[in-house]
């Protein structure tokens, strides 16, 4: 069983939530008397953000409450980003802290999460293959559910262990297992409705972590862009659509093949393109990477495809905010080849 101290560092778990319903804190008086549990909200949000793994409270009161309240604070901000920049940030967390536990509790709090919050079907166990030695077994359908969002060829089913239908594994690959279970978890709660107001001092609170969110976006915008990628360099139809995929807006057919192709001509992969798209709520992995693959000429029919032209782009009102280069070209790749010489050499376009 977990006690509060566990609870503190796994604040998400059903156990959790019983003590804070048991706590019966209301709204209003954690922003009037609770001024700690507000600050470690906070500081949980503004740490996800910086991509930071949550630095505990002496006070395991504080580290528990403050979870649900931080979970508020970013339900409250509503952003895709965001809600999955916090989901992860908490999962890796969690996953520090479980391995960084002496084995025989590493163990039992695994154990602990996966059954009483997660209802694995999994089992301890001391089998030994090669070098290596498994310390659980966990039924293949769990396994497969968490597998799917971890890379890499090592989660193959058909390179795994397995015995009846059970995957061997050992108290690593457990872990990272349940650090995508926690991660989803915490994802389809931000998904959910805030069925509160937030009293003002905590909205209040939240104005600056919106400016350090906005900022943060635009360094990854930056930090992820191929080298020779210049998003500066975009026609305004592109940047619109570019920010709006960015950002988490919903974007509608036409706009998501123009930017992809656009993406595609100007030197993005299609992983990177993917990794792109990923911002939106609708996001699936392997359809969207189908789709970026087929614009991009590696599946169907090999065809690698360009954006629709100016024409066509106005007449289904994507064509926004144009400017003088705007009025000179007929196509996004033209504008941007144009706009991406200027930039690099500092040089006027040639008349003409």
């Amino acid at each position: 069983m977990l006690d509060t101290s566990d609870l503190a560092k796994f604040p998400f778990t059903k156990e959790a939530s019983r003590y804070v319903q048991e706590k019966g804190i209301e709204i209003e008086e954690l922003a009037r008397d609770y001024s700690k549990i507000v600050d470690a909200a906070v500081k949980r949000v503004e740490e996800a953000i910086e991509e930071e793994i949550h630095s505990e409270s002496a006070d395991d009161m504080v580290e528990i409450l403050s979870y649900p309240a931080a979970v508020m604070i970013v339900m409250q901000v509503n952003d895709p980003f965001l809600k999955r920049r916090y989901a992860l940030a908490e999962a890796k967390r969690a996953h520090k802290l479980l391995l960084g536990e002496l084995p025989r509790k590493s163990k039992e709090h695994l154990m602990d999460i996966a059954v009483g919050t997660f209802k694995w079907d999994i089992q301890s166990t001391r089998e030994k293959l090669g070098d290596t030695e498994y310390d659980f077994s966990l039924y293949f359908t769990d396994y497969l559910r968490n597998a799917a969002g971890v890379s890499g060829d090592k989660w193959k089913l058909v390179n795994r262990l397995v015995l009846d239908g059970r995957v061997y594994l050992t108290t690593g690959d457990a872990a990272r297992l349940l650090q995508e279970e926690i991660r989803r978890r915490i994802e389809n709660r931000l998904e959910g409705r805030l069925e509160v107001e937030l009293p003002a001092p905590i909205v209040q609170r939240i104005e600056p972590l919106k400016i350090l969110l906005a900022q943060r976006k635009g360094e990854i915008a930056i930090e992820e862009a191929p080298i020779g990628f210049m998003v500066m360099a975009f026609p305004p139809c592109i940047k619109k659509l570019y920010d709006a995929v960015f950002s988490g807006q919903n974007v509608p057919h036409l706009g998501r093949f123009t930017l992809t192709s656009f993406l595609l001509n100007t030197g993005m992969s299609p992983e990177e393109v993917v990794k792109l798209f990923s911002q939106l709520a609708d996001f699936d992995s392997e359809m969207t990477r189908y789709q970026v693959e087929h614009i991009a000429g590696t599946r169907g029919s090999r065809t690698k495809y360009t954006p629709p032209n100016c024409s066509t782009l106005r007449t289904h009102g994507f064509c926004i905010s144009m400017d003088d280069l705007c009025k000179k070209v007929r196509h996004p790749m033209s504008y941007y080849r144009r706009k991406f010489r200027v930039l690099k050499t500092g040089k006027p376009p040639k008349k003409g």
